[in-house]
Protein backbone atom coordinates (compact mmCIF):
# COMPACT_ATOMS: atom_id res chain seq x y z
CA UNK A 1 0.00 0.00 0.00
CA UNK A 2 1.27 3.26 -1.10
CA UNK A 3 2.38 5.68 1.75
CA UNK A 4 0.52 9.51 2.16
CA UNK A 5 2.81 11.93 0.67
CA UNK A 6 3.77 13.59 3.89
CA UNK A 7 4.96 10.03 5.27
CA UNK A 8 6.94 9.79 1.95
CA UNK A 9 8.70 13.11 3.11
CA UNK A 10 7.73 15.64 0.45
CA UNK A 11 4.91 16.10 -1.85
CA UNK A 12 1.69 18.66 -1.40
CA UNK A 13 0.91 19.10 2.47
CA UNK A 14 -2.28 21.46 1.36
CA UNK A 15 -5.13 19.96 -0.77
CA UNK A 16 -4.19 21.03 -4.36
CA UNK A 17 -6.43 23.49 -6.09
CA UNK A 18 -6.49 21.09 -9.87
CA UNK A 19 -8.18 22.04 -12.96
CA UNK A 20 -8.87 18.82 -14.49
CA UNK A 21 -10.93 19.74 -18.15
CA UNK A 22 -10.24 20.15 -20.76
CA UNK A 23 -7.92 16.83 -20.98
CA UNK A 24 -4.51 18.07 -20.64
CA UNK A 25 -2.95 15.19 -21.73
CA UNK A 26 -4.96 15.20 -24.86
CA UNK A 27 -3.90 18.98 -25.50
CA UNK A 28 -0.32 18.34 -25.02
CA UNK A 29 -0.34 15.20 -27.47
CA UNK A 30 -2.03 17.37 -30.32
CA UNK A 31 0.53 20.63 -29.41
CA UNK A 32 3.71 17.84 -30.01
CA UNK A 33 1.91 16.56 -33.48
CA UNK A 34 1.97 20.16 -34.33
CA UNK A 35 4.98 20.71 -33.47
CA UNK A 36 7.46 19.81 -30.32
CA UNK A 37 7.94 23.96 -30.04
CA UNK A 38 4.46 24.39 -30.01
CA UNK A 39 3.79 21.90 -27.64
CA UNK A 40 6.73 23.22 -24.94
CA UNK A 41 5.32 26.93 -24.97
CA UNK A 42 1.91 25.35 -24.71
CA UNK A 43 3.66 23.44 -21.51
CA UNK A 44 5.12 26.63 -20.22
CA UNK A 45 1.75 29.18 -20.65
CA UNK A 46 -0.35 25.98 -18.30
CA UNK A 47 2.55 26.43 -15.72
CA UNK A 48 1.62 30.21 -15.68
CA UNK A 49 -2.20 29.93 -15.03
CA UNK A 50 -1.94 29.54 -11.62
CA UNK A 51 0.60 32.65 -11.19
CA UNK A 52 -2.06 35.19 -10.10
CA UNK A 53 -3.17 32.77 -7.17
CA UNK A 54 0.29 32.09 -6.10
CA UNK A 55 1.08 35.67 -6.05
CA UNK A 56 -2.02 36.73 -4.09
CA UNK A 57 -0.95 33.97 -1.52
CA UNK A 58 2.63 35.34 -1.26
CA UNK A 59 0.84 38.56 -1.04
CA UNK A 60 -0.85 37.35 2.56
CA UNK A 61 2.43 35.70 3.83
CA UNK A 62 4.15 38.94 3.26
CA UNK A 63 1.72 40.79 5.81
CA UNK A 64 2.35 41.44 9.23
CA UNK A 65 3.25 38.89 11.28
CA UNK A 66 0.41 38.08 13.52
CA UNK A 67 0.89 37.54 16.79
CA UNK A 68 0.13 35.09 19.87
CA UNK A 69 -3.01 33.82 20.63
CA UNK A 70 -4.31 34.60 24.26
CA UNK A 71 -7.48 32.01 25.38
CA UNK A 72 -10.03 34.46 26.21
CA UNK A 73 -12.99 32.08 26.94
CA UNK A 74 -15.22 29.90 24.93
CA UNK A 75 -18.46 30.22 22.52
CA UNK A 76 -20.64 27.59 21.13
CA UNK A 77 -20.12 27.04 17.61
CA UNK A 78 -23.44 25.28 15.27
CA UNK A 79 -21.30 22.87 13.24
CA UNK A 80 -23.34 21.15 10.04
CA UNK A 81 -21.88 18.02 9.00
CA UNK A 82 -20.46 16.97 5.55
CA UNK A 83 -22.75 14.89 3.16
CA UNK A 84 -25.97 16.85 4.61
CA UNK A 85 -25.87 15.37 7.87
CA UNK A 86 -27.48 16.28 11.39
CA UNK A 87 -26.06 19.46 12.69
CA UNK A 88 -24.81 19.79 16.09
CA UNK A 89 -23.29 22.09 18.49
CA UNK A 90 -19.51 22.67 19.96
CA UNK A 91 -17.82 24.59 22.05
CA UNK A 92 -14.97 26.13 20.84
CA UNK A 93 -12.16 28.51 22.04
CA UNK A 94 -11.92 32.23 21.57
CA UNK A 95 -8.55 33.80 21.34
CA UNK A 96 -7.29 37.90 21.61
CA UNK A 97 -4.43 39.01 20.09
CA UNK A 98 -1.06 39.93 21.99
CA UNK A 99 1.42 41.51 20.34
CA UNK A 100 4.74 38.68 19.88
CA UNK A 101 7.45 39.31 22.06
CA UNK A 102 9.74 37.67 19.42
CA UNK A 103 11.08 40.03 16.60
CA UNK A 104 13.91 37.28 15.02
CA UNK A 105 12.95 35.89 11.50
CA UNK A 106 13.78 32.46 10.82
CA UNK A 107 12.73 32.49 7.22
CA UNK A 108 9.88 30.15 7.73
CA UNK A 109 7.08 32.21 5.54
CA UNK A 110 9.93 32.67 2.92
CA UNK A 111 10.21 29.26 2.50
CA UNK A 112 6.66 28.42 2.74
CA UNK A 113 6.04 31.51 -0.64
CA UNK A 114 9.25 29.49 -2.38
CA UNK A 115 7.09 26.08 -1.92
CA UNK A 116 4.14 27.52 -3.71
CA UNK A 117 3.62 26.48 -7.12
CA UNK A 118 1.61 25.52 -10.43
CA UNK A 119 2.43 21.79 -11.72
CA UNK A 120 1.28 20.28 -15.32
CA UNK A 121 0.36 16.66 -15.04
CA UNK A 122 0.04 14.53 -17.86
CA UNK A 123 -0.02 10.83 -16.87
CA UNK A 124 -1.83 8.05 -18.18
CA UNK A 125 -3.84 8.09 -15.09
CA UNK A 126 -3.99 11.69 -13.88
CA UNK A 127 -3.89 14.97 -15.80
CA UNK A 128 -4.11 18.39 -15.04
CA UNK A 129 -3.10 21.83 -13.81
CA UNK A 130 -2.76 21.86 -9.85
CA UNK A 131 -1.45 24.57 -7.63
CA UNK A 132 0.42 22.98 -4.79
CA UNK A 133 1.97 23.84 -1.32
CA UNK A 134 4.85 21.67 -1.54
CA UNK A 135 6.41 19.87 2.35
CA UNK A 136 9.77 19.20 1.24
CA UNK A 137 10.10 22.64 -0.02
CA UNK A 138 8.80 24.95 2.73
CA UNK A 139 8.53 22.05 5.73
CA UNK A 140 6.05 20.91 7.98
CA UNK A 141 4.59 24.67 8.24
CA UNK A 142 3.13 24.95 4.96
CA UNK A 143 0.35 23.32 6.69
CA UNK A 144 0.39 24.44 9.74
CA UNK A 145 0.87 28.15 9.15
CA UNK A 146 -2.26 28.29 7.12
CA UNK A 147 -4.21 27.67 10.33
CA UNK A 148 -6.33 30.59 12.25
CA UNK A 149 -4.66 29.85 15.31
CA UNK A 150 -1.09 27.17 15.86
CA UNK A 151 -0.06 25.41 19.37
CA UNK A 152 3.57 25.00 18.71
CA UNK A 153 6.41 24.49 21.72
CA UNK A 154 8.19 27.66 22.94
CA UNK A 155 11.41 28.00 20.81
CA UNK A 156 14.21 26.17 23.15
CA UNK A 157 11.85 24.85 25.20
CA UNK A 158 10.39 21.11 23.85
CA UNK A 159 8.19 21.27 27.60
CA UNK A 160 6.65 24.86 27.19
CA UNK A 161 4.00 25.79 24.27
CA UNK A 162 2.45 28.27 23.15
CA UNK A 163 -0.19 29.58 20.62
CA UNK A 164 0.16 31.82 17.99
CA UNK A 165 -2.03 33.18 15.23
CA UNK A 166 -1.47 31.21 12.12
CA UNK A 167 -1.91 33.39 8.30
CA UNK A 168 -4.69 31.43 6.32
CA UNK A 169 -2.85 31.52 2.76
CA UNK A 170 -4.26 29.24 0.87
CA UNK A 171 -8.10 29.01 -0.04
CA UNK A 172 -9.53 33.04 -0.19
CA UNK A 173 -6.89 33.10 -3.29
CA UNK A 174 -8.24 30.41 -4.97
CA UNK A 175 -11.85 30.74 -4.75
CA UNK A 176 -10.93 34.48 -6.01
CA UNK A 177 -8.67 33.24 -8.42
CA UNK A 178 -9.98 29.66 -10.12
CA UNK A 179 -12.56 30.62 -12.60
CA UNK A 180 -9.99 32.87 -14.51
CA UNK A 181 -7.02 30.68 -14.14
CA UNK A 182 -9.42 27.93 -15.96
CA UNK A 183 -10.04 30.43 -18.62
CA UNK A 184 -6.62 31.21 -19.13
CA UNK A 185 -5.16 27.39 -19.71
CA UNK A 186 -8.24 26.97 -22.30
CA UNK A 187 -6.87 30.26 -23.79
CA UNK A 188 -3.75 29.10 -23.62
CA UNK A 189 -4.94 25.73 -25.17
CA UNK A 190 -7.00 27.12 -28.37
CA UNK A 191 -4.14 29.67 -29.15
CA UNK A 192 -1.50 26.93 -29.14
CA UNK A 193 -4.30 24.32 -31.16
CA UNK A 194 -5.11 27.10 -33.54
CA UNK A 195 -1.34 28.56 -34.35
CA UNK A 196 -2.31 31.80 -32.66
CA UNK A 197 0.54 31.10 -30.32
Amino acid sequence: MARAPHQRGGGPDLPEITITSPNIREALAKAKEIGPAVQRNLRRDLRGVGDDIIRDQRSILDGAKPGNARKAGMRIKKIQRKGGGKSYMRAVNVYKAEAASRSRSTGMRKRIKAALKTRVVAGTTRSGISIRADKSVGGVMVKGWNKKVIRHPVFGNREQFVSQFGQPYWWEPIKRGQVAAKEKALAAIDDALNGKG
